[in-house]
């Protein structure tokens, strides 16, 4: 006869090792430079910033750093093991954060769910996995849930040791992440709860009113956890980070995926709309049909689910309370004749799992522990070799890669923006702008940028060219030609994906001279046989443009061009050897 325990133990083992699959997924999350430059900061001035040190444009302006203490871990583990080192501790900490759900599930004796339950939590959390400070807030979330459940099914701890160690886990809480507010507003909602609970009594007229017991306590709880957090290097100003979000809420809901509302179309989001199915219609059930319900989870639950819905960062407190209070329910063992389906839905389930994580989870697996690129790796080279003529300029930066740019340039150059609170008023400006040729203009003129760092992905756009025997015909030329034009922009460096672009009047002749394309420009050169054959541009000026893109790109650039470039111009010099053909040499 077959030891079930020990089955099940190794079914919800193997369960925790499948879900956990997730965590490996490489580093996207570009704001991880930003946090390792604010890190090293710390560590080398003994203290949290308190002004922004990396932008140009609001250089001295107040930065209240409130997620200081992770930045700290990141620069650390990154100077002993870079990102794999990054990688590897993303994955304890959501580790730990799943081994907590598991003992969360064990308080309601649902070991037999385990093998069905973790894949599901994993899979509904995974676009909330990246590295990033809010890995803490799950963690202890779902510590404070844990903590909640195990007093409300036995009795909330007293005396001074657990209060000061209440205290302390708060504090570390809110130098960790903002997100202490959930675990805040989770203890509120208990408090509530409990204290409907009490006075049910007096509310149906059986009793007179009570004085509040466990409802009480649990409103200490709250109120030593919201002074704690004010055990920070910033004080209360965490709170105007606070209602900063929410003063530019519609902007990031508009422009940033975890701000975003609930997308069915979202394939990342049908296991969280699978646990919002399955949670609400079990809690309606309970209610309805056996009049059962524990009101604090009724509140944290109608709560989250508003909460995930209006917002997708959301989506992990609403998994973690609702998959818990599902749980909890006073499920009753099926009839032999219900267990057939039982088990064909948990087939069905686990068939479901399997297709997800082959097809959405294992195919992310690249080997690196970075899977992104922000920037280009020859773009920083240029700029680095050439920061006494360029580094002290006003710089243009996509949003995406302030952080990469101060990271890895800093404190010579100063990126334009980056992915702070303190750009949110800047968001609307920065976003929208491909092929968009009046928005440039109005952002260049508003900023007078010196130094522009380009994506090259916008559309080529018609403009008329003159003939050099007369006439007119419509050339096809790269965007950043109507907004960044020939006669004030030169192209001093160029690969596969990126281009930087110098204010004539703010480098040297000479040295400009030395480092322009004025012909090989990208997204162009299919511009060039016509002033090539008729002996506009010589030859030997376009051999030298070559020498020049060379010199910039090794073959470990990724984004080079190597290959493609010299081919190009192998072609137009057969074209020269033609006959009839007019190149200057």
């Amino acid at each position: 006869m077959y030891d079930r325990e020990r089955v099940l133990d190794i079914l919800g083992w193997g369960a925790f090792a499948f879900a956990a699959s997730v965590f490996f997924l490489p580093v996207l999350n570009p704001d991880i430079y930003w946090h390792l430059s604010a890190g090293k900061y710390t560590l080398a001035h003994l203290g949290p910033p308190r002004t922004d040190f990396l932008s140009w444009p609001l250089a001295g302006a107040e930065w209240v750093d409130f997620e200081w203490l992770p930045q700290v871990f990141y620069y650390l583990l990154h100077k002993a093991g870079g990102f794999r080192a990054l990688l590897l501790f993303k994955v304890l900490v959501l580790a730990l954060t799943l081994l907590v759900f598991r003992a969360t599930a064990l308080l309601y004796g649902r070991r037999a769910a385990l093998p069905f339950l973790l894949p599901l939590f994993t899979a509904a959390i995974m676009p909330n996995c990246d590295l990033r400070p809010e890995n803490f807030t799950l963690l202890f979330f779902s510590l404070t849930l844990y903590f909640l459940e195990k007093s409300r099914l036995s009795s909330i701890p007293s005396g001074v040791k657990f209060r000061a160690a209440f205290l302390f886990f708060f504090a570390l809480w809110a130098n960790t992440h903002a997100g202490y507010l959930y675990g805040l507003a989770l203890l509120g909602l208990y408090a509530a709860g409990e204290f409907f609970t009490e006075e049910l009594p007096y509310i149906y007229g059986k009793a007179p009113f009570a004085r509040p017991g466990r409802s009480l306590e649990y409103l200490k709880l709250f109120f030593l956890g919201l002074a704690a957090s004010l055990a920070n290097p910033y004080g209360w100003k965490i709170y105007a980070v606070i209602s900063n979000h929410q003063r530019h809420i519609s902007t990031l809901q508009d422009h940033i995926q975890e701000w975003a509302a609930l997308d069915f179309n979202n394939a990342y989001q049908w296991p969280y709309a699978l646990v919002l199915a399955v949670a609400m219609c079990s809690f309606a059930f309970s209610l309805l049909r056996r009049r059962h319900v524990v009101y604090a989870h009724f509140a944290a639950l109608l709560f989250f689910a508003w909460a995930s819905a209006s917002h997708s960062r959301h989506i992990p407190f609403f998994v973690i309370t609702g998959l818990a209070f599902t749980l909890a329910l006073p499920w009753e063992k099926p009839e032999p004749r219900r267990r057939v389906l039982a088990w064909g839905g948990g087939a069905l389930w686990l068939a479901a799992a399997w297709w997800f994580y082959s097809g959405l989870v294992w195919t992310q697996y690249t080997g690196k522990a970075q899977l992104a690129k922000w920037g280009s790796e020859g773009m920083a080279a240029f700029l680095r070799a050439n920061k006494s003529e360029l580094s002290g300029l006003k710089l243009y930066n996509y949003w995406s890669w302030g952080g990469w740019l101060g990271w890895e340039l800093g404190p010579e150059y100063k990126p334009f923006i980056d992915g702070r609170y303190l750009f949110h008023d800047r968001i609307n400006e920065v976003t929208g702008l491909s092929g968009n040729i009046p928005k440039w203009r109005t952002l260049i003129a508003k900023y007078e940028f010196d130094l522009a760092l380009i994506k090259l992905d916008e559309p080529n756009l018609p403009a008329k060219r003159r003939l050099a025997g007369g006439g007119e015909t419509v050339a096809w030329r790269p965007a950043y030609l109507f907004y960044l034009p020939r006669k004030d922009w030169a192209v001093v460096y160029w690969d596969y994906s990126t281009a930087a672009l110098v204010r004539r009047a703010a480098v040297p002749a000479a040295w400009l001279a030395g480092h322009e394309f004025r012909w090989l420009r990208p997204g162009d050169t299919l511009n060039l046989p016509g002033p090539l054959l008729a002996g506009e541009l010589p030859l030997r000026e376009l051999r030298r443009e070559l020498d020049r893109y060379l010199r910039w790109h090794t073959a470990d650039h990724d984004r080079s061009v190597n290959g493609e470039v010299p081919a190009f111009v192998k072609g137009l010099e057969a074209l020269c050897a033609g006959k009839g053909a007019k190149c200057a040499k």
